[in-house]
């Protein structure tokens, strides 16, 4: 039902438009007018997402989501297809990250009006800002959403995985603050702020904690020069996990790391944490899981339920009521210039999409 050459197309077409975070204004307004072009009702909002609803149809809103945003500063990307898979040229990602997801929501629209197939009322959000926290969906207006249900085409792994569950995530800032002295003549005077970090590192557990629980220093800045005992330093550092209790010992361990070597040393730290998304916890029997299983059974596929150790706007949509589930559209290696994905996997899942609002 799906036209997998025009999908491929639309795919190609996407990822050759630059949309790093922070950078989606083109990227925007070519989905605004593509939305438009399918007859939706799209917008923008003064943040950036993209919103399109189409009203037509029985029973409740459904809303398909995705993010145009694609991680890190990478541009120019040259997709290049071998032997069915479509990477980079190796130089940058692909931006299947989550341009794959955009690329099934359009052709599963387009489709759905071409086979004058019928569906519940749609609502589709194409959200800013996802790989530098969620932001996007952050700042969308949830309370104007119409749907209270929906499927966000951003995981992957093979087709048919469906994630039931994802973690909280806390955020560290923690500045280090020393004391600056001469590094030749008078170290003895100083605190050297990189030292204490680096023994606060040094003396937490970080990396994979337990099978749902996560950690990591992702950030450190200071110093000035090697003859400069440095008096501050940055620290940035997250910890995930799908059990809150799990989560808030990995957070307090981390922070008194901190606290223990600055006590040391004659330092002080100042730590300012901020939650970054809360958990969600979905079952076979979750309407949207039982859906979306169906459908994949349908199409000879597989189900195969995940709990997830990363984030996605699926996570804010739970915070406002929205019962969501992430689907695999097939991305493999993302955040690398190893990424790719296969065309027929981005088409299984495009067809495992569109089962699911013909059904729905």
């Amino acid at each position: 039902m799906i036209n997998e050459t025009r999908l491929l197309q639309t795919f190609l077409e996407l990822v050759a438009i630059d949309s790093p975070s922070g950078h989606e204004a083109a990227i925007g307004a070519e989905l605004e007018k593509r939305l438009a072009a399918l007859g939706g009702q799209a917008k923008r909002d003064e943040r950036g997402n993209v919103i399109a609803r189409w009203a037509g149809g029985a029973g409740a809103w459904m809303m398909l989501s995705a993010h145009m945003d694609t991680v890190g500063a990478d541009t120019g990307i040259k997709p290049q297809i071998r032997d069915g898979v479509i990477y980079s040229d190796g130089t940058t990602i692909l931006g299947g990250d989550d341009k794959s997801g955009v690329a099934a929501i359009l052709e599963v629209i387009q489709s759905l009006q071409e086979n004058h197939a019928a569906h519940p009322p749609l609502e589709v959000v194409i959200s800013v800002g996802e790989e530098v926290g969620l932001r996007g969906a952050k700042l969308l207006d949830k309370s104007k959403l119409r749907s209270r249900r929906g499927y966000v085409m951003d995981a992957g792994g093979p087709i048919g995985v469906i994630v039931i569950s994802a973690p909280s995530q806390d955020s560290l800032r923690i500045t280090v603050v020393g004391k600056k002295a001469h590094a030749g003549s008078e170290p003895e005077n100083g605190i050297n702020a990189i030292r204490v970090a680096s023994e606060a590192i040094a003396g937490m557990p970080l990396g994979r904690i337990d099978f749902e629980t996560t950690a990591n220093i992702g950030v450190i800045e200071g110093g000035t020069a090697t003859n400069i005992v440095p008096d501050q330093v940055l620290v940035l550092g997250e910890a995930r996990s799908r059990d809150e209790i799990k989560l808030a010992t990995q957070t307090a361990a981390m922070v008194a790391a901190f606290q223990d070597a600055a006590e040391r040393h004659g330092a002080r730290v100042e730590i300012k944490l901020a939650r970054a998304y809360g958990t969600y916890r979905l079952t076979e029997e979750t309407p949207v899981v039982k859906a979306a299983m169906n459908a994949a059974r349908s199409l000879g596929l597989a189900p195969m339920l995940h709990e997830s150790g990363g984030g996605s706007d699926a996570n804010i949509y739970a915070e406002a009521g929205i019962t969501c589930t992430a689907i695999s559209t097939g991305m493999e290696d993302v955040h690398t210039a190893a990424e790719h994905i296969a065309i027929a996997d981005m088409a299984a899942a495009t067809r495992l999409l569109f089962e699911i609002v013909a059904h729905g």
